[in-house]
């Protein structure tokens, strides 16, 4: 095992610090690709809070552990064999709540402002691959998160909840609507149906929905979250492309989400079925030679959202697909209206907006992490597309 190519690789993915020590917490090597990311004072601290609760038995010893310092900077201490990791301080662009939290002593007054923000999903999914690389029996993220994040209390609560609720549900004699008819909405969703879709709309039954939540509004904004998905589903399977379906769900999701009254919201995922009942419709009627060219169309556009972290070429992405680079450029042009190169820049600029809203990477760590050749070709297609420089758009728009 290269266990300094490893440490690199998380240091430079996540930009923060990364330490090795043998089991009795021996420094072995430690690694940081950032030269304004120290922590000196830190790590007897780190240390002697990691061996004691352990010692203790306070922590687990065989799985990774997550230590929060005053709600900002995070720190894990992952079990590798013979020897452990110690990987932070990292901060996360969502909340997330931790088991184990202590008050936080700045090693210096600028600390927190150079904590790297990070997804929390990239940061687990280091922690998984570093804890995994050194033992035999795989270690789950479930497992992670339920030592580390998810309160016990929470599945006693679900439990008893559950028989109150069905108790409740017997004594007073209330039913749910059934099953068959939900069936039969979403069959005409996949048979691309609007008459039958339409009709089993108007079925009455004296059940209910069931309750979502207390407040009416978010109850039926969750009841149009679960609808709407279940639509989507229902397109895949009528012929719709994933990339599509989902894409569609996401705009209608988020449309409830600014909802303040019912019955906009009732308007909207009922809208979103038809929606999609149509576009099985449509698809039903297409010519097999459409289908087969929209559906290059679409898979490009699918290779394209997976590769937007390195240099995308289009020779590559035909490659993939298993036609000519000519071919897929024609259809996606006839498609899109663009060319393949206008819409990766497209993509790529999109994203670089995020990490400059909502993260403190640079402009030159942003143009090398979406795989341009410098800082200036990515300011110029950013420019471009946006009116703004990047630093027009992080003056204006950051959030840290």
């Amino acid at each position: 095992m290269n266990r300094t190519y490893l440490m690199q690789h998380v240091s430079r993915h996540l930009h923060t610090l990364v330490r090795c020590y043998s089991a009795a917490w021996e420094p072995l090597e430690v690694f940081c690709a950032r030269a304004d990311l120290q922590d000196d004072g830190m790590e007897s601290i780190l240390q002697t809070w990691f061996s004691g609760k352990e010692s203790r038995g306070e922590i687990p010893s065989h799985i990774p552990v997550f230590l929060c310092l005053g709600n900002h900077a995070v720190y894990a201490r992952i079990p590798a064999g013979e020897i452990l990791f110690l990987l932070g301080p990292v901060s996360f662009s969502i909340p997330v709540e931790f088991h184990w939290q202590e008050p936080l002593s700045l090693p210096e007054p600028t600390f927190l402002d150079r904590v790297p923000v990070c997804d929390f999903h990239e940061f687990m999914s280091d922690v998984l691959l570093v804890a995994n690389l050194f033992t035999a029996k795989c270690i789950r993220e479930e497992t992670i998160l339920q030592e580390n994040c998810v309160d016990p209390q929470i599945r006693q609560n679900l439990v008893r909840e559950h028989m109150k609720h069905t108790f409740e549900n017997r004594e007073n004699k209330k039913l749910h609507n059934p099953y068959e008819q939900e069936l039969r909405e979403f069959s005409g969703i996949e048979k691309g149906n609007l008459e039958e879709l339409e009709s089993s709309l108007r079925e009455d039954y004296p059940g209910e929905i069931g309750c979502l939540s207390p407040n009416p509004l978010r109850h039926m904004k969750n009841r149009g979250i679960v609808v709407i998905t279940l639509a989507s589903r229902a397109a895949i399977r009528g012929g719709i492309l994933p990339e599509e379906a989902f894409s569609l769900a996401d705009s209608y999701i988020q449309e409830i989400e600014n909802c303040n009254d019912v019955p906009t919201v009732i308007h909207l995922f009922h809208s979103a079925e038809y929606h999609y009942a149509q576009l099985v419709h449509d698809h039903e009627e297409k010519d097999p030679a459409d289908k087969l060219s929209n559906l290059y169309t679409e898979k490009c556009k699918t290779y394209i959202f997976s590769h937007l972290h390195g240099r995308i070429r289009v020779g590559d992405i035909a490659g993939e697909l298993n036609i000519s680079a000519n071919y897929l450029s024609e259809i996606f042009h006839r498609y899109e209206g663009v060319t393949i190169t206008e819409y990766i820049h497209r993509e790529k600029v999109k994203l670089t907006q995020n990490l400059l809203t909502y993260s403190e990477y640079t402009y030159s760590e942003i143009a090398a992490y979406l795989g341009y050749s410098s800082q200036s070709h990515l300011g110029r297609q950013f420019r471009k597309h946006t009116g703004m420089t990047m630093y027009q758009y992080r003056t204006r728009y950051g959030r840290h």
